[in-house]
């Protein structure tokens, strides 16, 4: 009888506990990232997708003058970040930089790089290297754009509902003459309300 009721208890253990494990889930709807009023993976494809399609659609992209320039550099600037929580813009850039390039819009300079290039070609002229075998200096592309852009956001709480609206705006730059060539903005509202007994 013993003997029963320890392998019951043991059978009642083993199943309160694997009850308790993690429920991991690979495949995640866009919806399902959302989970309160803050930035969220949902938004940074949306802004993403969207901000890209905008750019490969806009005038300058589509003109003549544009079309046969080849290659076509631009330099993607971290965006400013003006809302009240931390949102990884550098993220944002990349996205959008990855679509441009995939999509033949354009092709980007490496802002983050320039360093590091710069000290491994310094290291390479040093005659450590074989010569045949060394970076030239003096081939660095200069870019003629720069996509830079702020995401801001406005904030109104209550004991019961959190509001935000997030304003996302993105430019490209001449960097020749300084004109924007292109801009747009993508809004972001949301309202998220606690329970009436939480």
């Amino acid at each position: 009888m013993k003997t029963r009721l320890n392998l019951f208890l043991l059978i009642i253990i083993i199943s309160l506990l694997s009850g308790c494990a993690p429920t991991i889930k690979y495949e995640i709807k866009d919806e399902e990232t959302v989970t309160g009023s803050d930035w969220s993976a949902k938004d940074l494809k949306d802004v993403s997708d969207y901000m890209a399609s905008s750019v490969k659609q806009s005038s300058f992209i589509t003109s003549t003058q544009y079309v046969n320039e080849r290659p076509r550099w631009m330099l993607a600037r971290d965006m400013k970040n003006e809302t009240d929580e931390h949102v990884n813009t550098r993220t944002i850039m990349e996205k959008i930089r990855t679509r441009l390039i995939n999509g033949g819009i354009a092709n980007f300079i490496d802002d983050q790089a320039v360093e590091d290039i710069l000290n491994q070609m310094k290291l390479q002229q040093s005659g450590l290297f074989d010569s045949k075998t060394v970076a030239q200096v003096g081939k660095l592309v200069g870019a003629k754009l720069i996509l830079r852009g702020t995401i801001s956001s406005i904030r109104k709480k209550t004991d019961r509902k959190d509001i935000i609206f997030y304003n996302i705006t993105l430019q490209l730059v001449n960097i020749q003459t300084g004109e924007i060539i292109w801009t747009d903005e993508k809004e972001i509202q949301r309202l998220t309300s606690k329970a009436l007994f939480r």
